[in-house]
């Protein structure tokens, strides 16, 4: 007779299958995707697959609320038309809207009731409820998502398909088998296309992709797979956007007519006539916008600001920007908040922030020092100034805005330092490839320095240079080698966008951006434990 003590306990495989491919794989150096995927650590996100099986039931319970209440909804007139519509969803983006956050941020639903115990739940088991079919796993379906991060591929519903479809040691490491043709339902079975694209939806309206998000991070703080670092470093990024977009005119305050781009307005229902439904007009790809990179090339797309560690090149967050049309330099201030928000521990390490031209404000500079207590370096950004060629000291040809000094004979001088009593920049001319000052043999010497031996040194007013911080000079050896390290966000960026996914979304709405950047920051966090 077998005990109750036994009969409690988990019963242990008898038959351990070993297939020839999976050691391949796991011997093979180039196979870190399935090495992950096999030795999968479940125990650690046993409480996401908890909050996923509450979402589920939750969701499947207002699936059927909706259900009814559309088979009862009578249609009645909608007052607002289409152009109407379109003219009060411009005025709400935040490019137009002042008050209007920079930062995306969504509201997740919840669901009301937590009945899944998490220490219940193991790869394959799922929990107990009454009826229905039993649910796929979510164990194997978070991992086929992170597995198509890590080969490479974008963390889309259709890829995953794909990928669960045409290679089978995937399917099988990630914890599905096939379906035969004629085989009933099973939860191992490889899920379809709908499953997968229900899965995606579930996590991301739950905010489920967001929170597991921030605990990878937290988790590779905690276990010192991140190291501490001084400098934070920022950018943004552009990725195509999957909508069009139209040209939307306006009025401003003072009455004069403008024109903006906007993507087109749309509802989400599915109702025959969308002029007389209640349901309200929405942007069908809100978040989307034009992008001007430079003169004459603009992308229609959306914007992430991403930030990270310079010395060790890791992504710490990547959001989404609300309108993909905002000036970046509006982003790097609410986005390191954010950061110290979900992360209070990283806020000691900081001290110093370095952004590209697009942060070279000073206002912007005290905000981030009264407020954070950091020092905010950015590139120069002349802002359109001139080279200064009057008030210059003799044989000095002229002074480009970023206070690169040029004598006649060409020579770019050497920048030495600051006399501040005097309130000067110092420069001195360059030496030759040996070693002696180019001034010895100058056609412009004896009218710029005729008794030079070590070769000029010339005084320039601070007045000349204006726009230049006399207290922190980019021209600087010390300021130029701290921004050496800022150029590092753009190799983050080249792994999160390219490595790892695609520049190029198959969704709308700043939601699935956001879950999109979420996928992909999962991902590489993960990989960075291995």
């Amino acid at each position: 007779m077998i005990n109750a003590i036994s009969a409690a306990l988990k019963q242990i495989p008898l038959i351990h299958i070993v297939d020839e491919d999976d050691q391949v794989l796991l011997n093979s150096p180039d196979n870190d995707w399935f090495k992950i995927l096999y030795y999968f650590r479940w125990e650690e996100y046993c409480e996401s697959a908890a909050l996923y099986y509450d979402a589920l039931y939750h969701f499947n319970c207002q699936e059927a609320l909706k259900r009814n209440e559309k088979a009862r909804n009578k249609a009645e007139s909608c007052d607002e038309t289409k152009e109407n519509a379109a003219q009060r969803l411009l005025f709400d983006r935040a490019t137009m809207d002042k008050s209007a956050p920079v930062i995306y941020e969504d509201e997740f639903e919840s669901s009301p009731v937590e009945t899944v115990n998490p220490s219940s739940l193991s790869p394959g088991i799922g929990p107990l409820r009454i009826g229905g079919k039993k649910p796929k796993c979510f164990f194997a379906l978070f991992k086929a998502f992170v597995g198509a991060t890590l080969m490479g591929f974008p963390a889309e519903p259709e890829k995953v398909h794909l990928l669960l479809t045409s290679n089978l040691p995937f399917a099988r490491v990630c914890g599905f088998v096939p379906k035969n043709a004629n085989s009933q339902y099973w939860y191992r079975h490889v899920p379809s296309l709908r499953k997968l694209e229900q899965f995606d939806m579930i996590m991301t309206q739950y905010g489920i992709w967001h929170q597991l998000k921030w605990d990878e991070v937290g988790k590779n703080i905690k276990e010192g797979a991140i190291r501490k670092e001084n400098e934070l470093v920022g950018d943004t990024t552009h990725y195509h956007a999957y909508s069009g977009f139209g040209i939307v005119k306006y009025v401003d305050e003072k009455g004069k007519e403008h024109k903006k781009s906007q993507c087109k307005v749309t509802k989400n229902c599915h109702c025959e006539n969308w002029q007389t439904c209640p349901h309200p007009w929405e942007l069908a790809d809100d978040g989307a916008g034009t992008i001007v990179k430079s003169n004459g090339k603009m992308i229609w797309g959306h914007k992430a600001s991403v930030l990270g560690l310079p010395r060790q090149g890791i992504p710490l967050d990547a959001v989404a920007i609300a309108d993909g049309a905002t000036f970046d330099g509006q982003t790097f201030f609410p986005h390191v908040e954010m950061l110290f928000e979900h992360l209070p521990e990283l806020k000691p390490w900081i001290d110093t922030a370095l952004y590209d031209s697009a942060c070279d404000d000073k206002a912007l500079k005290e905000k981030f020092k009264d407020k954070l207590g950091i020092e905010l370096k950015a590139s120069l950004n002349p802002r359109r100034k001139k080279d200064a060629t009057e008030n210059l000291p003799k044989g000095m040809e002229k002074m480009t805005p970023y206070g690169t000094l040029i004598c006649k004979d060409g020579y770019e001088m050497d920048y030495k330092g600051i006399r501040y009593e005097a309130g000067k920049f110092i420069y001195q001319a360059p030496t030759n490839e040996s070693n002696d000052p180019v001034c010895l043999n100058c056609v412009y010497k004896k009218e710029c320095c005729p008794n030079s031996i070590t070769g000029r040194v010339v005084n320039v007013s601070f007045d000349v240079l204006p726009h230049i911080n006399s207290e922190d000079p980019p021209m600087a050896k010390r300021f130029k080698a701290i921004m050496t390290r800022r150029p590092s966000i753009e190799r983050m960026i080249k792994r999160l966008k390219c490595d790892l996914s695609d520049d190029r979304l198959t969704k709308r709405s700043n939601a699935s951006f956001q879950a999109y950047l979420d996928k992909t920051m999962i991902a590489f966090h993960i990989l960075l434990r291995t």
